[in-house]
């Protein structure tokens, strides 16, 4: 299942139901957990977590994500939905 987080409050959310085959998308103001210094970091380690990269240059934060987020444009956006057979958007 591909997680597509809008907020990180869904992300805490999100991180106690994900499983390992599950892949999260991090957009709009969920982003900012891509930090390894916002204190929701520790919900995406050991998620197997992407990034659209277009709302992390929005917000400013190109040099702030951690290399363990993968950043995705909008073609990989797509992507992600054609690897996983179902999708959830969290807000």
């Amino acid at each position: 299942m591909l997680h597509i987080v809008k907020t990180v409050q869904a992300l805490e959310d999100v991180s106690r139901v994900a499983t390992e085959s599950d892949k999260v998308l991090l957009v709009e103001q969920a982003v900012y957990a891509a930090n390894p210094l916002h204190h929701a970091f520790p919900s995406v380690k050991g998620l197997n977590t992407s990034v659209l990269a277009a709302d992390v240059e929005a917000r400013g934060i190109a040099n702030r994500v951690s290399s363990s987020v993968r950043q995705v444009d909008f073609d990989g956006f797509v992507e992600l939905t054609i690897e996983q057979p179902n999708c959830v958007t969290w807000e």
